[in-house]
């Protein structure tokens, strides 16, 4: 969720030739933070006069944060070539340190509540960065296989150890209430690695991808190859996943399985596949093993996890190429990613006051600036770009991506002294 800016990546083999490609990293993250805005608080397909290609940005927003997170994680520890030594060991302080700052944050965020159910990621990148601490000097060719391994399996043990759990599927983030007693603990376990929004077993591997793009050093990444293999990730996942889905009789399947389920309940008049073809809340259901086909937003399943790190390669190997010779076009765009964990805090804070929750009699929030729709989102966007902007010519980081860098800084200097 932080700014390249703040891994601090001028690596040892050149740092002037290397800023134009930071700054691609930065526009990426850019992206990012409009499509959060666009999936938080844009009209949605089922709202009237909602627009359907905001759907575009749902689960891939998300999974190019985190990828994005893994290049910084790579790039803070070494990026081609790894720390060793005392350098290696501050760099684990450091990232140790972040994670354990912006687990709290995600915590104290959730707090903060409004009449749109926004699922905080924070506190599981958190979770995340503390398991890629092993990795650290893994290369880039180790970390795209355990990426690749892991986003096989990771969906696959979810689902038989979710299958013989009474709650299998959650969604929602951790809350500090959960911290005060046992059985809060242990959901809170739960939630962070099976059935939550953005669960370890299914997210990782965007992690790890990004860590092996990072790995390869900011440098030698080549644009067109990695395009290329976006490409190739998403045809594998989006396409296989239609090929098992209709060719295969998996969406068939479903929809026998949908329809039974729904009889017995006393519901007939309903679209069986806008059902299927929803988004999720991180996990698919256990009563099928075809559900696992799915590429559905959240739906943390191998087709969806290749598939979007596939649509997240494609958006970082674009801007590589376009940044160097359009930096002053994508200036704003560099900013907001510059900004991104200040604009995310900030869109929770306005949230929480544009769009209260409404009293349990009242009518559903209309689309305006008080709620869900066009205004609130161009409000989000324009505001956080021209913010960002303003103060990126005052600063090359936002003011959380400020404190994040001097505390955990600090603290790996004073944790491995040099000397």
């Amino acid at each position: 969720m932080w700014s390249s800016k703040t891994v601090d990546a001028q690596q040892r083999s050149g740092p002037a030739d290397s800023l134009p490609r930071v700054l691609a990293l930065d526009a990426a993250r850019g992206i990012a933070v409009l499509g959060m805005f666009a999936v938080h608080v844009g009209p949605q397909p089922a709202v009237p006069g909602g627009e359907s290609w905001l759907t575009i940005f749902q689960g891939r927003s998300a999974a190019l944060f985190a990828i994005l997170a893994g290049v910084s994680l790579a790039l803070m520890s070494g990026g081609q070539r790894p720390y060793t030594g005392k350098a290696a060991q501050r760099g684990m302080v450091r990232i140790a340190a972040r994670a354990v700052i912006v687990a709290l944050l995600g915590l104290a965020l959730a707090l903060l509540q409004s009449g749109i159910g926004i699922m905080l990621i924070l506190t599981y990148y958190g979770l995340y960065f503390l398991l890629a601490l092993p990795f650290l000097r893994a290369s880039a060719r180790t970390l795209a296989l355990l990426a690749a391994a892991w986003a096989i399996a990771g969906p696959v043990v979810s689902f038989l150890i979710r299958s013989r759990m009474e709650q299998n599927s959650f969604g929602g983030s951790p809350t500090p209430e959960m911290l005060t007693s046992l059985s809060g603990l242990r959901e809170m376990a739960e939630m962070l690695l099976l059935t939550g929004a953005y669960p370890v077993l299914s997210w990782m591997p965007f992690v790890l991808a990004g860590m092996a793009l990072g790995r390869l050093g900011i440098r030698a990444l080549q644009p067109v190859s990695v395009m290329l293999a976006g490409a190739g990730l998403m045809v594998l996942g989006y396409g296989g996943s239609w090929l098992l889905q209709h060719p295969c009789g998996g969406r068939a399947h479903l929809t026998d399985l949908l329809a039974h389920g729904l009889s017995e309940a006393g519901v007939t008049d309903i679209d069986l596949g806008a059902i299927i073809d929803a988004g999720n809340l991180g996990t698919v259901s256990t009563t099928s093993w075809w559900w696992l086909t799915v590429a559905t937003p959240h739906s943390g399943t191998p087709f969806e996890v290749i598939g979007a790190t596939g649509a997240a390669f494609l958006v970082i190997g674009a801007l590589l190429a376009i940044t160097p010779r359009a930096g002053i076009a994508l200036r704003p765009l560099i900013a907001a990613g510059s900004c991104a964990l200040s604009l995310y805090i900030l869109q929770a804070v306005a949230v929480s006051v544009l769009v209260p929750i409404p009293d349990a009699d009242a009518e559903a929030l209309p689309g305006g600036i008080h709620g869900p729709g066009w205004p609130l989102l161009a409000l989000l966007a324009l505001g956080s770009l021209t913010l960002a902007t303003l103060w990126r010519s005052a600063s090359r980081r936002g003011p959380a991506e400020w404190a994040l860098h001097e505390i955990s800084w600090r603290t790996a200097k004073w944790a491995v002294p040099v000397g």
